[in-house]
């Protein structure tokens, strides 16, 4: 029996105005939590220690992203929270021509009755265009590791 000849032709499927190379200055970017670990007790009244994390809000970014939404990520001592697929802080889409850096301010809150304390406060440098960068922060008592990228994106 003769082999049958299969020939794969190819149409364009794209709608009339789609942009479908990567040609504009947008890039989506995101900071995910790896993992969490609280060294020492932090709370004077209960076994576990209350975090709650913010990300944004200053400059091109007006609104605070809280993580978690509602509630706390309570942890024992030397207990460690990691997330299977890193827990998503901050995304967002950013729009600057010629790449560069973006500032993105990053604060880890221990919640108390009355007054939190903030823990971590620092402020993220994300160069746009990067595809993965980790960062590891361990002060007053808390262990944390964070993963940041800035991928450009057609939308």
């Amino acid at each position: 029996m003769a082999k049958k000849r299969v020939v794969k032709t190819y149409r364009d499927t794209s709608a009339s105005g789609d942009r479908s190379p990567i040609t504009g200055h947008r890039y989506f970017l995101r900071v995910d939590l790896v993992s969490m670990k609280a060294e020492e007790k932090l709370d004077i009244t209960g076994k576990t220690t209350e975090f709650y994390i913010k990300c944004g809000g200053k400059g091109a970014f007006k609104m605070a992203n809280r993580c978690p939404n509602l509630g706390t990520i309570n942890l024992e001592r030397n207990e460690v929270f990691k997330p299977t697929d890193g827990l998503t802080i901050f995304s967002g889409f950013y729009e600057k021509k010629g790449g560069g850096t973006v500032e993105l301010p990053f604060e880890i809150y221990d919640q108390d009755l009355g007054k939190d304390d903030k823990l971590v406060d620092t402020v993220l440098s994300i160069t746009l265009g990067q595809s993965r960068e980790y960062l590891a922060f361990n002060e007053k008592g808390v262990k944390v590791k964070i993963a940041l990228s800035a991928n450009r994106t057609r939308y």
